[in-house]
């Protein structure tokens, strides 16, 4: 019983005293995007996107930015307070944004300080910007009202469509785990609003290498199932566009644990929705499409992975697949073995719909 008291007595002072810092949405602006770019000498420059409200009803968010510079995130922060009228509050950042240059320099101490934070949300997008971040949060969109709003709705509802789904949890697991090495969008600002170039690829922390918008696609479809999307292909002397309404990928292991040999079997099923000049009224035409397209599609999808095995970054995650199929695996030579792993890709293409004229 006296123990029972101590106990009750305690949990009533840590009660008491704990004092729970309270946000009234009127006295804060909230952190939506935030962006660093490298300088020199280690330093970085943080720009955060933090619309404000005025008071009133029915008010529209005014766009608003910091700027400042420091070694390390944390300091950076603290600066960005000295411009705010505001208490700046990250508790809805949804986007964060690393140059490439910072990038080929290395990530990590940007993205682990996240990682560790409790106020940061597991659906918080990550992407490498080709040129100034600053200057892609601080610019005008004539397509966009709100800054925050433009950028986050192309990273989470347009962009994975066309590439893998890429967050800041993801990211740090691939970067810290066994068997995969990271990826992000590519973004650039061009004519006046934000565009998606393709997939930044890193070899553990630091970005070596990107792949094109139409790579990025052929790297989807050899890394996840997905719906949507256009290939498309060439057939004679015109161009045929097909829309993706069904892809699924399956990865087969086979050989030794020092000598594997990885099967990546691919099977669309697709619509076509422009044949200009190109007669699809019989199925004998329409087998001589799909093997175009079995073709055409083999072609990029091998000339990725020669890509990826030459600059040894393994993005699809060979090496974790290859490491669960075999017992006795030597994690400490696959970074030697993979560029010389035997992979073969094998694409099953069905069209089930030529449109109503045919």
């Amino acid at each position: 019983m006296r123990t029972f008291l101590i106990w009750v007595t305690i949990a009533i002072i840590l009660v008491l005293n704990y004092n729970i810092e309270r946000y009234v949405l009127e006295d804060i602006q909230i952190i939506t995007a935030i962006g660093y770019d490298y300088m020199e000498d280690d330093t970085m420059r943080g720009t955060v996107a933090a619309p404000f409200y005025p008071q009133g009803q029915d008010v529209k968010p005014i766009n608003a930015s910091f700027t400042a510079s420091g070694h390390t995130i944390h300091s950076i922060r603290q600066q960005f307070q000295r411009e705010a009228q505001r208490k700046l509050a990250s508790g809805r950042l949804q986007s964060i944004l690393v140059n490439k240059d910072l990038a080929e320099r290395g990530v990590k101490k940007v993205v682990d300080s996240f990682g560790r934070t409790t106020f940061i949300g597991r659906d918080t997008k990550l992407a490498v910007v080709d040129g100034s971040t600053k200057k892609l949060l601080t610019s005008n969109y004539p397509n966009a009202q709100n800054l925050s709003r433009y950028l986050s709705d192309l990273l989470e509802e347009s962009i994975v469509r066309m590439a893998p789904n890429t967050g800041l949890h993801s990211f740090l697991s691939q970067m810290e785990g066994f068997g995969q090495d990271p990826f992000l969008p590519l973004l650039k600002r061009e004519h006046d609003h934000i565009h998606y170039v393709g997939l930044a690829l890193f070899k553990d922390e630091k970005y070596v290498d990107s792949l094109s918008f139409r790579e990025g696609y052929i790297f989807k479809m050899l890394y996840e199932n997905f719906k949507y999307g256009i290939y498309e292909i060439k057939y004679k002397d015109t161009y045929i566009s097909i829309e993706n309404l069904r892809s699924k990928v399956k990865y087969n292991i086979s050989g030794s644990s020092t000598r594997p040999v990885v099967t990546i079997h691919v099977s669309l099923e697709g619509k076509v929705q422009d044949a200009y000049g190109v007669p699809l009224h019989t199925q004998k035409r329409i087998r001589k499409v799909e093997v175009e397209w079995e073709k055409e599609t083999l072609e990029k999808a091998e000339k990725l992975v020669r890509k990826l095995q030459d600059i040894g970054t393994d993005s699809l995650g060979i090496g974790e697949k290859v490491r669960s199929h075999f017992r006795h695996f030597n994690k400490s030579s696959w970074e030697s073995l993979y560029p010389d792993v035997q992979v073969r890709i094998k694409i099953k293409t069905n069209i089930i719909n030529t449109g109503i004229v045919e």
